[in-house]
């Protein structure tokens, strides 16, 4: 055997074991290279190759970010990462994928290897039952490759095809609808395929359970007003049906304590996570902790989202003119009590009790302010907030401890949402009511009786909450069309200060980000440039 085949082989063995085992593209060495007669009719050789392949999905850790929400009104990002560029209205196709991390390339690079899969089975030899199971993982793969890509960009490129050096590369886009229906049928077929969850020791893998849920998520996006300007009610009515399915499963139940639920495996809620150990754990205890014990601040909640949190009643503590709701109890002077409890288990404020102290973001001289320097004045939070989602109090903030808290890619408290948001578009309002009401009694809040639009506007409140720092709400407010309403705007924080009576005021006017600027050519990601010269055919997402 020729020696640079040997080393490829072995390269596809080692990172086969090293599944999930770093958050960088490990399509870096010319898959061509990789002998289909070694690797495509041996066992062990091909079930590496397929564990590799997992490295396409990234999950909402990835490079020690915690997902999009510093590019909406939800948060601000301490540091920049491409989320500048977005949220100042500066994003342009030279530099639209610091925002994404290269997801565009990394997305095409895993096509590619998923591409050389797909031909190389055609004529292996490895055992059938196997190669079934297999399939149906790199399906998965697939569909969710796509999805991302789809979810970012818009109608993609459709690449069934192994390109060589020296061929001729001229890709048009497929059309939003083609993208979806070829996801779906990936979707499908993986659904067919694959064994749910806990069944033939494939923790970790893909599962038909999580194909379904992928499956709820992109057929509730392709029903959406920015991808159904027709409002097309059975695009609706399919939504609703995938949602509908993962529910009658019967098998996952709401996590009784909204905090626990982020914290560890195993929880009933969880369709299908990402989880870690020591060797590879993430730094998000490092990244995300307050600089007073030594953290990086990291992603900051937002004042914008602060207030979006009901007091206990169910109230918003803020009436629409910005005055307050007197329906609520809501006392700015003692901002942080009686609030909906998912704010305790998400948002670390000043006073709250961590890590055996209160947090102290006042100035001067607070603990977590830029008065102090354990983890450096730069670290101090300009928002006066800090995120706790996902945060475990016991853990050390160090940059050698790893952390081992799960990225849940799919859980059944979306899976509701998604369900009720199809069911009110259905004109089944009671339905929908039900399934919000579930996450809402689980959270401990009132129920939600409105109807019409005001049913839809505490749905899209309701998913707001829930989903925060989850990766979906750039995703909800592009597809609802109404980023132009939320995104754009000042954002801002707390000053707090002693009164001089051992309490502090709170000052809510502090200005965290007044360059933020929305553009409508925003619903999509500009497409890099390098490739528009490749592929003549492909166009530039409007107006870049």
């Amino acid at each position: 055997m020729h020696t640079h085949k040997l080393l490829s082989i072995i390269y596809s063995i080692v990172i086969g074991l090293m599944m999930w085992s770093c958050d960088d593209p490990l399509d870096k060495e010319p898959l061509g290279a990789i002998s289909g007669d070694a690797v495509f009719n041996d066992n062990v050789l091909l079930t590496g190759y397929v564990n590799a392949s997992y490295n396409a999905i990234r999950n909402g850790f990835f490079q020690q970010r915690l997902t999009t929400d510093a590019l909406t009104d939800n948060a601000y990002h301490m540091h920049p990462s491409g989320t500048w560029e977005f949220n100042r209205g500066q994003m342009i196709p030279d530099n639209g994928e610091a925002a994404t991390f290269d997801l565009w390339s990394h997305s095409y690079s895993s096509i590619r290897r998923l591409n050389i899969y797909f031909d190389g089975i055609e004529s292996s030899t490895v055992d059938p039952d196997l190669l079934e199971r297999l399939n149906g993982e790199m399906y998965f793969i697939r569909a969710y490759t796509y999805a991302e890509l789809l979810r970012y960009y818009g109608g993609v490129p459709i690449i069934e095809t192994t390109f060589k050096l020296g061929d001729e590369f001229n890709q048009s886009r497929a059309s939003y609808e083609e993208v979806v229906s070829y996801i779906v049928d990936d979707l499908d077929e993986a659904i067919r395929i694959l064994q749910p969850l806990g069944k033939n020791n494939n923790n970790g893998r893909a599962t038909s359970h999580a194909a379904m849920a992928l499956k709820s998520r992109v057929l509730l996006y392709a029903a959406s007003p920015l991808n159904n300007a027709s409002n097309d009610r059975d695009k609706w009515q399919a939504a609703s049906d995938a949602a509908k399915a993962v529910i009658d499963l019967g098998v996952y139940s709401l996590h009784d304590d909204y905090q626990d639920l982020f914290l560890g495996d195993g929880s009933p809620e969880h369709i299908w996570t990402r989880t870690f150990n020591l060797n590879d754990g993430t730094s998000l205890d490092l990244v995300h902790n307050p600089n007073g014990y030594g953290g990086w601040g990291g992603t900051l909640p937002l004042q914008n989202l602060i207030d979006a949190y009901e007091m206990s009643n169910g109230e918003l503590p803020l009436l629409e003119d910005g005055s307050v709701n007197p329906a609520s109890g809501y006392a700015p002077a003692d901002p942080f009590i009686n609030r909906d409890p998912r704010f305790y288990s998400t948002i670390n404020h000043h006073g709250a009790l961590w890590k055996g102290r209160n947090i102290d973001v006042s100035l001067p001289g607070g603990l977590d302010s830029p008065d102090q320097s354990v983890g450096g004045w730069w670290n101090a939070s300009r928002s006066g907030y800090y995120t706790k989602k996902y945060l475990t109090e016991s853990n050390p903030v160090n940059n050698t401890d790893r952390t081992t808290v799960p990225w849940i890619f799919f859980r059944l408290g979306e899976i509701y949402l998604n369900y009720a948001e199809a069911q009110i578009e259905l004109d089944q309002e009671d339905e929908a009511k039900t399934y919000l009401n579930l996450i809402r009694q689980r959270a401990g809040m009132p129920d939600i009786t409105e109807s019409g639009a005001d049913l839809k506007k505490r749905y899209r409140h309701e998913r707001r909450i829930e989903l925060v720092f989850e990766d979906h709400r750039l995703f909800d407010i592009q597809r609802w069309l109404i980023a132009h309403e939320v995104l754009g705007k000042t954002a801002y924080g707390v000053n707090v200060t002693p009164n001089g009576a051992g309490g502090f005021n709170y000052d809510f006017t502090r200005v965290v980000d007044d360059t933020r600027a929305w553009k409508d050519a925003y619903l999509r990601f500009p497409i890099p440039p390098v490739d528009l010269e490749i592929s003549q055919p492909l166009e530039q997402n409007p107006d870049y």
